[in-house]
């Protein structure tokens, strides 16, 4: 399931209403960016963050990886754990 978008049978008026702006929202370009040393982090109003890598290489959509490959992506570029945190994503434990 997408990051902050709930199944239609769950949604009540409101959230299928905010739901369509926030997509609406996003087709019209807006988004809040971040860089993380030379890592690129891209926060769209529907929960999709895209990355843009140091290396130029594109991540669309950061939900379409499994957890593990987002883990493994997190050993070899550091940033991107910082561009998660900063996201909203919790991966890992607290403390």
């Amino acid at each position: 399931m997408k990051v902050g978008v709930s199944p239609v049978t769950t949604r009540s008026l409101d959230s299928h209403l905010d739901l369509l702006d926030r997509q609406r929202r996003e087709k019209a370009g807006e988004f809040i960016e971040r860089e993380f040393n030379g890592l690129i982090a891209r926060r769209f109003p529907t929960g999709r963050l895209e990355i843009v890598y140091s290396d130029g290489e594109v991540e669309r959509d950061l939900n379409d990886r499994s957890m593990q490959e987002i883990m493994n992506a997190t050993t070899h570029e550091p940033e991107l754990r910082a561009a998660l945190d900063w996201a909203g994503w919790t991966l890992w434990p607290e403390g």
